[in-house]
Order: C-alpha cells, then structure tokens, then sequence
C-alpha cells in the first residue's frame, strides 16, 4: 500500500477547548495562510503559518458557522464567506475587514463552494428551504438567476462547483433525502433526474482532482460513507468508501502526481484515497477536519484540527510501504 508521508512544520493553539474549523491556503507570494472558524459562530481567526502569528481575529460573532469558503478575485484579494443561521457574512480575508454591506440573510445556509462562471468568481450556498443560491465573488451581488430548486420540501445541505473538461462546469447538490442535483450554470436547467444516491442525508460534496478526459465528485452521507460520482452522467464510480465515522470535512489535492482524497470525523482519524480509484493510502494522522490548498508550489501543505483547538500544519509527499 501506498503512503502519504507527513512532516509537522507548525502547531498553532486557536485559543479554545473544542475543535474549529480550518482552511488552509497558499497566498500569490507563497506565504501559506490558515483561517479559523469556531462552530458556533463566535469567532474568525488567520493566522500566518510560516510565522505562527495571528494575523486578525474578529470576535463580533454570526449566528453560528456552518460552514466556509475562500473567494479568489482577479485582483489577487481573496474574500472568505462563512454560511450561518441566517445566511451568509463576508470578510476580506487578508485584512480581516468584515463586509456587512454584503451580507444576504434570507434562510440558513449549510454548505459553500467557490467556482469560476463565466470567467468571474462565484459562491454557491445550500439552502435549508431546497435551493441552491449564487453571488458574485467580486460584489457579493445575488446571480440571476437567483437560485436553483432541489424540490419541494427538501433541503439542500451540501453543494460543489465541479469543472468539467471541455465546458463552464457543473452545479451538483445534495439534500437531505440522500437525493443528488445537477444543473447547468448558464441556463440553470436540471441535467437529468436526480440521482438516489446515499441512503441518508448527504453532508458533503467535493470536486475531485480532473482526471483525463473525465470529471468526478465524492459525496458523504449520514454515516460516513463516501460514493464517487460521475458529473456528466450521475452514475455512481467504483464501491462505496467506509469510515466508519461521522465526517466532518473532505479535501483533495495533487501530491506526488496522485489525485488524493482525504476524510476526516468524529473518531479523530484522517484517512486518504487514490481519488481515481478508490484505493486506500496509509496516512497516520490524527484530526477531525483536514484541509489541503487548492493551488499553491513547491511541497503538499495538509492542515488538520483536532479536538482541542490545535490546528497542525504538515508538508507531505507520496511514498511506497
């Protein structure tokens, strides 16, 4: 079996008892970054990894943190969102500065995915009235049109923008029926029926490292089982992968030349796969959220969280047990 061998290069205390939410990223200079979000909503934290400073702190509070997502803007800013009870907050996330001009308050919002439409950058949120809602990255402007349905009496709780190889891309969400939504992000017409996917409701979607010529998804469920997805057609690929655990958060990532997804729960234990295949990689990290930068040079930076408000930084790399 193949490994993914980890080296600890930061530990960073968020100052609370309890675990918080991580979301690593590389800035345009390389300088790596780290933004901290507290479950209940209470605070946001940035830190800067290659120093182990804090950054800014905003401890105003929302009405709790669903979930978050980093924005990149042409410009080089970066914005980060944050999904509450109510709906969704906006930062500047290199300066700190919150955006209350930008905030949208009509539902709760569980789940957020950054994308690319049209050439300018989105947010996509999950709404606990069924729909799948859109602002501009830029402006934070609602997109018209303003949302996509997941059916009547459901609930969207996980969403995903998922490229595809040769057009815009593709909207994919899941409710809490176990039932998976494509639509087209132009038109905004549903591609298909929706799938009956997992046997519970779907936690989280994740767009997969594009492979040659194809384009996957992963989903989790209620009891942490993890299904990949074709994105053009829907159907399933390869088995169910088991955690066995609540999870918490998913990430993927290029390390080595192998597309790696990782899962991380309840139990504190960071597992990772071969997104292409489903084969497992031996990792022995602990955690209950992971999270890898999107883009970034040079070595695999792996953030994880534990349940005690640490958040620990590694550089990895894909070896042969």
């Amino acid at each position: 079996m193949r490994e993914l061998a980890v080296r600890e290069i930061r530990r960073i205390s968020a100052g609370f008892g309890h675990s918080v939410g991580p979301l690593l990223e590389v800035g345009q200079d390389g300088q790596v970054l780290v933004f901290v979000s507290v479950p209940d909503g209470s605070e946001f934290q940035f830190w800067d990894v290659r120093t182990g400073e804090l950054a800014w702190r905003d401890g105003e509070g929302v009405s709790g943190c669903n979930d978050t997502a980093l924005v990149r803007l042409p410009d080089g800013g970066l914005s980060l969102a944050a999904a509450t009870e109510d709906g969704v907050e906006w930062w500047d996330a290199f300066t700190g500065r919150h955006r209350p001009e930008r905030a949208w308050e009509e539902t709760t919002v569980w789940a957020l995915s950054a994308g690319q439409l049209g050439g300018r950058p989105v947010l996509l949120g999950a709404g606990n009235d069924g729909s799948v809602y859109g602002w501009d990255g830029n402006s934070g402007a609602a997109l018209e049109p303003p949302r996509f349905e997941a059916g009547a009496g459901s609930s969207a709780m996980a969403v995903a923008y998922v490229p595809l190889p040769s057009e815009e891309g593709v909207i994919v969400a899941g409710d809490d029926a176990g039932r998976l939504w494509r639509w087209d992000p132009v038109t905004g017409d549903l591609l298909g029926e929706p799938t009956a996917g997992p046997a519970s409701k779907v936690r989280i979607i994740k767009a997969l490292p594009p492979a040659v010529g194809t384009s996957l998804f992963v989903s989790s469920d209620q009891e942490g089982i993890l299904q990949r997805w074709d994105t053009e057609t829907g159907a399933p690929v390869g088995p169910a992968m088991e955690t066995g655990t609540y999870v918490f958060a998913l990430a993927t990532a290029g390390v080595d030349g192998t597309d790696l997804l990782l899962a991380a729960g309840a139990d504190e234990v960071v597992r990772a796969w071969d997104a292409g295949t489903g084969e497992p990689i031996g990792l022995a990290v602990q955690g209950v959220a992971v999270s890898i930068p999107a883009r970034g040079s040079g070595a695999t930076l792996l953030a994880t969280s534990t349940a005690r408000g640490e958040i620990v930084v590694y550089e990895c790399g894909i070896r042969s047990a």
